[in-house]
Formats: C-alpha cells, sequence, structure tokens
C-alpha cells in the first residue's frame, strides 16, 4: 500500500519477483559458487605416494598442494611423503565413523594395532571419545597429526 491506502499491487510485484529469481539463479550457478574445501575422494583414485587405488575411504585423505589436491589411500602415506615435517595447514583427513573430511588439526588419530591400507594402524576421528574408545580396544593411543612421525620408506607393511 502507498500513503493514500492504495495497493499498488503489480507495479511492485513484478520487479520483485524478478528480483527474487535472479537471485535464486545465481545463487545455484556452478561457477558462481566457491569450494571451501577439498572435493571429494573417489574409490579406486591413486594414491599419489603408494600407487594403490582407494579402497577404504574411511582411511583416505587429501592435501592440498599448489592449489591442487593430491590424494592418499591411508595418513601412513601422507605421513611418508610430508617428510620429517607434519603438514597440517591444507591437509584434509576423513573421519572413520562419518567417511566426512575434515581439517587434519581438528581431528583425533589413532595409532592401534588394526587393519588399515598400509597397515600403519591410524585412523582419524571427529570426537575424541570415540578415538579413545578405539584406542583402547586396539592397545592404541590418541593424537593430533602434528604429534605423529612419517613412517619408515617403504610405509608400515
Amino acid at each position: 500500500m502507498n500513503r493514500d491506502g492504495r495497493w499498488r499491487g503489480p507495479a511492485i510485484a513484478a520487479p520483485l519477483a524478478t528480483a527474487l529469481v535472479t537471485a535464486l539463479a545465481l545463487s545455484g550457478t556452478p561457477g558462481c559458487a566457491h569450494r571451501t574445501g577439498p572435493p571429494a575422494i573417489s574409490r579406486g583414485t591413486p594414491c599419489v605416494t603408494c600407487g594403490m587405488g582407494v579402497e577404504d575411504p574411511r582411511f583416505a585423505c587429501e592435501r592440498n598442494a599448489d592449489g591442487r589436491f593430491k590424494v592418499y589411500d591411508s595418513i601412513e602415506c601422507l605421513l611418508q611423503e610430508a617428510g620429517p615435517a607434519v603438514p597440517t595447514a591444507g591437509v584434509y583427513l576423513t573421519d572413520y565413523d562419518q567417511g566426512t573430511l575434515h581439517p587434519a588439526d581438528s581431528l583425533w588419530i589413532v595409532k592401534g594395532a588394526f587393519p588399515t591400507p598400509m597397515g600403519g594402524g591410524l585412523a582419524a576421528f571427529v570426537s575424541r571419545a570415540a578415538a579413545e574408545e578405539v584406542a583402547s580396544r586396539t592397545e592404541g593411543r590418541v593424537g593430533r597429526l602434528a604429534e605423529l612421525t612419517p613412517p619408515p620408506s617403504g610405509g608400515e607393511r
């Protein structure tokens, strides 16, 4: 309604509808979307360290190297390629329980006696309680990625 108490219906409704439709269309345009994290890891993607395809995504991880994501089939392979300085910036690990990628420094790592793709017994968890529970069942310990040391050359098998 305007000041006179009269309705301006179509005069305002059409431009508002056009603006709303345009805004919704642009928000769904792939070229306008900005990725905030790494791409999903697909089964079969080759590991940059050992060449094996990712068979169990619960152990897979990624590292942003110069704007491109490198995929690893296990945390052990990431550590082997990283050398003595364990990276955390730009590194994403998969939460074992949920299968979702998260920044490495936000996850708890279990080093225990359980099978992993490279045999090193490393898995990541969002929940510290879940990590502690797995560690207690597998004679393991819980820590952060930066606290781990790389496995010997050739990986642990």
